[in-house]
């Protein structure tokens, strides 16, 4: 009869040494703001020190906040870059990890997440202003201002293309030579008449 009933016991106990063999726990890697939604403007519900051990028991799409549970039955949700999760021998970020350590995807109702977990808080009448809580615009592009100068440095003046290649000389500039320029000495080729005298006819 006593071997009889040891046999379920035994069979239970092989049973749960893999399920706890498999229960692993995630670490926070710096200090770190426990939230009551998957977003920074939540209220706080406590902070964290960094090597602080919780139950993570699913994260929302994308991997980006996890809820977890603390050792003291403390709830809430962190940051996933900010929790490390033991993979394959390595501490690896939850935020790009996610998906291979197969955590759970799960959704987020304030209703029946506050009800369940914060009940007495401060904030929890205000479940309809954090339900419909504005969304924050992005802050505006900064540029920062143009350097400025050295002194005694001045912008080059444009580049300008030289005379030459076809190319229509400046205005005012010289007349290149050519056929009815006037030869050294000032006097019209071929001895011409000036104006008031008369040219001698042949004899």
């Amino acid at each position: 009869m006593i071997r009889i009933r040891l046999i379920p016991l035994l069979a239970a106990a092989c049973l749960a040494v893999p399920v706890a063999a498999m229960a692993q726990q995630a670490f926070t890697s710096k200090p770190v703001n426990l939230r009551a939604g998957p977003a920074r403007d939540y209220p706080l519900v406590a902070q964290l020190g960094p090597g602080t051990p919780v139950q993570v028991a699913g994260c929302v799409n994308g991997y980006s906040w996890c809820d977890v549970t603390l050792q003291d039955g403390n709830r809430g949700w962190v940051y996933a870059r900010n929790l490390n999760y033991p993979y394959q021998g390595n501490q690896v970020p939850l935020i790009t990890y996610g998906s291979a350590i197969g955590l759970p995807i799960i959704a987020f109702s304030i209703g029946t997440y506050w009800g369940q977990y914060y009940r007495g808080r401060p904030w929890y009448g205000q479940q309809s202003h954090w339900a419909h809580r504005p969304i924050r615009p992005r802050p505006p592009t900064v540029r920062p201002p143009p350097r400025p100068r050295p002194p005694g440095v001045f912008p080059q003046p444009p580049h300008r293309p030289g005379f030459g290649n076809g190319q229509r000389p400046p205005h005012g500039g010289a007349r290149p030579p050519g056929n009815g320029a006037r030869p050294p000495g000032g006097r019209p080729p071929n001895g011409g008449n000036r104006p008031g005298h008369t040219r001698p006819q042949p004899r």
